[in-house]
């Protein structure tokens, strides 16, 4: 059967060392951020080519 709660290594590991859960945690903001921005450019681009397209 398989365990619910996660290991209890990975758990105690987290706990005591605060610098890894913020480097973790950086890791995956810079990452968020970064799509979210990727993903706004991608947008303005294709509504600037549809404008363009359609002669306004």
């Amino acid at each position: 059967m398989l365990p619910v709660a996660p290991a209890t290594g990975v758990v105690d590991t987290l706990a005591s060392d605060p610098i890894l859960v913020a480097l973790v945690v950086g890791l995956l903001l810079i990452v968020f951020f970064a799509y979210l921005y990727i993903r706004r450019t991608l947008m303005n681009l294709r509504d600037g080519y549809e404008d363009a397209y359609r002669g306004k």
